[in-house]
């Protein structure tokens, strides 16, 4: 035949199957493939996983088709992955979830400290995949007050701020932000993971106010000196102590008190939050488990597996 005609046949070959390809799906056939877990037809039944929706949010197609035959997505499901994924994350390093009481039952999440704006996490979900428990995350106070019935607006999580959610009931009745002045909550109350006791120390408030005690009042100092850090008096103070020691102690040195003169503090606020789900039994399993996270319009934010 000769190279030219070689060529001319080869060319035609090329054609021939260019052609085919066109119409038996094309571009469009190869952008809608998934990553193949099994090898295609003839082969295998094609089997596959992993299709990213280009015109949209990302999805993830977990499926596996009858051997010999097409696969009909009757054994398929499809996974939305949130916009908020890597801004709302589960912490993983948490034993919380694997406690084996309900009072003690946590999850953590975190916001990325790269968001730029914050996040509001009230009315998404947690939901085990292997139980099906499923609970909707609520609001909470930015400042609980004591004695007070406290409202829980929506929660927002600004960058680099974590949310502690526990299964059970909240201790003071309430969620809430922890503040410098939290750790008073602790001395009478039983919290999972424990309140950080960093309040104002005594003897530093003390030393706010000494114009207004008497200077003799040596009592006062040496009785303030021994008072424990968040930790109010319960105990009868000691003899000799003047009123004005005795009003700036009730008055100061408690979490109401606390909070009445550091409010308007800069570092105030902590950038952590607790949140109770008011559960009275365990929601996750000790072991083999996986836990989704997900957003209010039903889509996966994270998933943490142990």
């Amino acid at each position: 035949m000769g190279a030219k005609g070689d060529l001319i046949f080869v060319i035609l070959i090329i054609v021939a199957l260019g052609f085919v390809w066109v119409f038996t799906g094309g571009p469009e056939r190869a952008r809608n493939q998934g990553v193949f877990i099994k090898p295609p037809a003839p082969l295998d039944s094609g089997g596959t996983y992993g299709e990213i929706n280009v015109g949209g949010g990302t999805q993830v197609k977990v499926g596996t088709g009858s051997e010999g035959t097409a696969d009909t997505g009757q054994d398929e499901t499809t996974i939305e992955i949130s916009e908020f994924e890597n801004k709302i994350s589960i912490k993983s390093s948490s034993t919380g979830p694997k406690k084996s009481v309900v009072l003690e039952e946590y999850i953590t999440l975190t916001a990325s400290s790269r968001n730029k704006e914050k996040v509001s996490i009230t009315g998404w979900k947690l939901e085990s995949m292997i139980s099906k428990n499923q609970v909707t995350i609520g609001g909470a106070t930015e400042v609980y007050r004591s004695g007070l019935v406290n409202s829980e607006p929506a929660l927002k999580l600004s960058p680099g701020e974590t949310v502690v959610i526990s299964t059970g009931f909240s201790p003071l009745g309430a969620s809430f932000k922890i503040n410098k002045c939290s750790g008073y909550q602790e001395q009478f109350q039983d919290f999972f993971p424990k309140l950080s006791k960093k309040c104002p120390h005594s003897d530093d408030e003390f030393d706010d106010i000494v114009s207004s005690i008497p200077i003799t009042d040596n009592v006062c100092e040496d009785f303030v000196d021994k008072i424990s850090r968040c930790e109010m008096v319960v105990d009868a103070f000691p003899l000799g102590t003047s009123s004005q020691c005795s009003e700036f102690v009730s008055d100061t040195l408690n979490y109401t008190g606390c909070v009445k003169k550091h409010r308007n503090d800069l570092d105030f606020f902590t950038k952590e939050w607790r949140v109770f789900l008011g559960r009275n039994t365990e929601l996750w399993r000790k072991s083999r488990e996986e836990i989704r996270l997900i957003d209010s319009s039903g889509k996966v934010v994270d998933t943490y597996t142990y």
